[in-house]
């Protein structure tokens, strides 16, 4: 076995097209205690002085040497670096430094530095290359996506759609599976704020934005991610509109009114209060909605301040259902801005959204600040393990470090500051821990500029955090191909297990689905740590992110843990450890119920499969909604791996009220095919309706079907009965 591998020097990468990697692999003869790297020229390729103070290292024709990841524009034959290697103890002093006046070629350098001087050495036969992929890696799930939040004014400095849909290829080469725009609509200019205006202030909810360009312009650009693989969601603004909306002069009646004025809501005075009691303004809403969806195909909808005590949880009930009945026939995805967990915001259980916002585990894990403590991470970890286990059974949660909301991006810092060098591990642990990642404008690449959307700050590409790149590079592969890093609802994801570190600077856990097995690693001390972990699953792993080696770049290194493993982290160091990178592909199926029962509530438990699929007892208290076949369906998903031919799932759909009453409960005793199901429930029992495309052509049209009491799957058409193969049956 390999203990260890590498990544070739040569790097794709993702929006900083323009730069190519290359490693000055060094073999250090001097004796010094300490071996450090300053480079000048073209850039300061390896930081501020003292430079690169500590480096990955791989052994080579029998020799050890030091590697020194450096950038270089693409296509570029020629350039200036000059480099000093020194043992920073005397800058200047005899013996201390050795200079190397010029590199002048870009492009992987192999040197020997010794008392005597500086010399290049032949290049030797590297190790083979056994290696995370990064590049252009595709989910395994649903479940195992990133979604990727798009100012336009910032990401690009033209700001517009087209420019923007140039760079889609450089989203899907990082891994993205979800574009967010942040709201493309004509922006207020009655009362706005900075020289933008808030984009929160809409003037028309069915126009792009001018500078944006065209509703065409809009339609192209999300042809082009679906080509590529990727969805785009809108940024939707239900609660207010700008003070100069189109509707305040022709709908005033869509407003909340004070006496003889249009309510500010939170004394925003840039924006005025939707009334949702009117119904007429309900439907106007609803119908914008879908106006996006079935003229520019968008595939969902990241909705802004949906805890608003103005809009009632009847208005999401009926929107999202209606939502799903679109032109397109697809299946829109939506995603309220809240933690559904907090006081103001219970009551969106039952909206029917797909995603919440773990608000209270981003703070948690940013409230770690610059320190060295990770208590307040483990807290937060725990609150959100909580949860999940009473709430989330029939809906998954989105996770982040910053968005465009974040209280740096709008005033005086930015998360970066807020965290300093804690900013990696942090991002490590909000990647691996639990819910769909988000990216925010730049994050990837360690961006350190406010991006404040009332004023226009175009990110520079061209200033990329080496180790944040590599390390969030790494974390979306993992996030892609790992099916114990899966989010969604209780049937498709892991639950974390804290692991014992006895280290207040040490916080590591255990992930388990199936076979596949994710260890994760983190120390906020400001200087190396040892620890031993308890009773994690014993084996052979794959480090896949190893904080030691990400800035050369996606090292990997084979090792065998105990049950009780001693692990040492430098400072601020971290570890990802996976028994498989090439884990069993996963197969999403759905529970797809039909409820005719009357029932005040209707909740759906299970038992049987390896673990309860929709939580413990009462199971799964709400689900979104699909509409297929002109039915609204609640929908049930469920996750299994593709090898998996029998499951045993025991269902109880039940009201809640009165266990084991009469009228109460009814249960479907087993399911033994991982497949789709729809199944419809009355008070007299359970029926699966079926549409086997497959047997249209034999019996002419759509059918339906019914599980009678001995198991046979009969089909009822136009008064007659079928088998399933399509046989006419008495």
């Amino acid at each position: 076995m390999k203990r260890f591998a590498i990544l070739a020097t040569m790097l794709a990468l993702t929006f900083v097209a323009w730069a190519e990697t290359f490693t000055i692999y060094v073999s250090d003869q001097t004796g010094w205690s300490t071996f450090d790297l300053y480079a000048w020229g073209d850039s300061e390729a390896f930081g501020k002085w003292p430079g690169a103070t500590d480096a990955p290292t791989v052994t080579a024709d029998g020799t050890l040497f030091s590697m020194f990841a450096y950038w270089v524009a693409d296509g570029k034959s020629e350039m200036t670096l000059n480099l000093i290697f020194h043992n920073n103890v005397g800058e200047g002093l005899p013996g201390d430094e050795r200079q190397l006046i010029t590199l002048t070629v870009p492009r992987d350098y192999f040197l020997e530095v010794s008392a005597s001087g500086i010399r290049e050495l032949p290049a030797p036969e590297l190790p083979e290359a056994d290696r995370l992929e990064v590049d252009n890696t595709v989910a395994i799930s649903r479940d195992n996506r990133v979604i990727y939040e798009l100012n336009l004014y910032d990401f690009t400095t033209a700001g517009t759609l087209a420019a923007a849909q140039q760079r889609l290829g450089e989203l899907r080469t990082l891994g993205i599976d979800i574009v967010w725009l942040m709201p493309i609509y004509p922006r207020g200019v009655q009362g706005k704020i900075g020289s933008l205006g808030s984009p929160y202030a809409p003037r028309d909810y069915t126009a792009v934005n001018a500078d944006h360009g065209t509703l065409s312009d809009l339609k192209n650009f999300v042809s082009a991610a679906h080509d590529l693989g990727m969805a785009v969601w809108l940024d939707w603004v239900p609660n207010h509109t700008g003070l100069d909306h189109v509707w305040v002069t022709s709908h005033p009646e869509y407003y909340q009114w004070d006496g003889n004025a249009i309510v500010h809501p939170s004394n925003y005075g840039d924006v005025y209060q939707l009334d949702y009691s009117n119904t007429a303004l309900c439907k106007a809403i609803t119908d914008a909605m879908l106006f996006w969806v079935n003229e520019a195909d968008i595939d969902g909808f990241r909705c802004d301040y949906v805890s608003s005590p103005q809009i009632p949880v009847t208005f999401w009930q009926q929107a999202i259902p209606a939502l799903q009945n679109n032109n397109r026939g697809k299946r829109v995805e939506m995603m309220g801005e809240a933690d559904f967990t907090s006081w103001d915001a219970g009551h969106l259980y039952a909206a029917g959204f797909d995603y919440d916002y773990a608000w209270g585990f981003a703070d948690g894990i940013k409230s770690v600040g610059t320190g060295t403590s990770v208590a307040n991470a483990r807290t937060a970890a725990q609150n959100l393990l909580s949860v999940l286990s009473t709430n989330y059974g029939t809906m998954s949660r989105m996770s982040y470090l910053t968005n465009h909301d974040d209280i740096g991006n709008n005033f005086s810092s930015n998360y970066i500051t807020v965290l300093g060098s804690n900013v990696a591990p942090m991002t490590v642990m909000y990647f691996t821990f639990f819910g769909m990642p988000l990216l925010y404008n730049g994050q990837e690449i360690g961006q350190t500029k406010i991006l404040n959307y009332f004023n226009r700050n175009a990110i520079d590409w061209n200033t990329v955090n080496t180790p944040i790149y590599n390390t969030i590079r790494s974390l979306i592969a993992l996030k892609h191909t790992q099916p114990a890093l899966a989010d969604g609802t209780a049937a498709s994801r892991a639950t974390p297990r804290m692991l014992t570190t006895g280290n207040s600077s040490v916080i590591a856990y255990e992930k388990t689905l199936g076979s596949n097995t994710v260890i994760v690693v983190i120390s906020l001390s400001d200087k190396s740590e040892t620890v031993t972990l308890s009773g994690i699953t014993a084996g052979e792993y794959v480090c896949a992110i190893d904080s030691r080696t990400i800035t050369a770049g996606c090292y990997t290194t084979e090792e065998v843990l105990t049950s009780t493993p001693s692990i040492t982290l430098e400072a601020k160091g971290y570890r990802v450890y996976t028994n498989s990178l090439t884990p069993p592909k996963m197969r999403n199926c759905h529970l797809y119920v039909d409820d005719r029962t009357g029932w005040q509530t209707f909740d759906l438990y299970e038992w049987g499969t390896p673990h309860e699929i929709f939580g413990g007892w009462p199971g799964a208290t709400s689900a979104p909604t699909a509409f297929i076949n002109g039915v609204t369906w609640r929908d049930y998903p469920y996750t299994v791996s593709e090898e998996t031919t029998e499951v045993e799932m025991n269902l109880i759909f039940h009201n809640n009220v009165g266990e084991g009453q009469m009228g109460d409960y009814r249960q479907l005793i087993t399911l033994t095919e991982p497949r789709d199901y729809y199944l419809t429930v009355t008070g007299s029992g359970i029926y699966e309706t079926f549409v086997p495309t497959a047997l249209e052509p034999v019996i002419g049209a759509p059918v339906t079907a019914k599980i009678l009491r001995d198991g046979r799957l009969l089909i009822e058409h136009n008064g007659k009965t079928f088998n399933a193969l399509g046989a006419q049956v008495k």
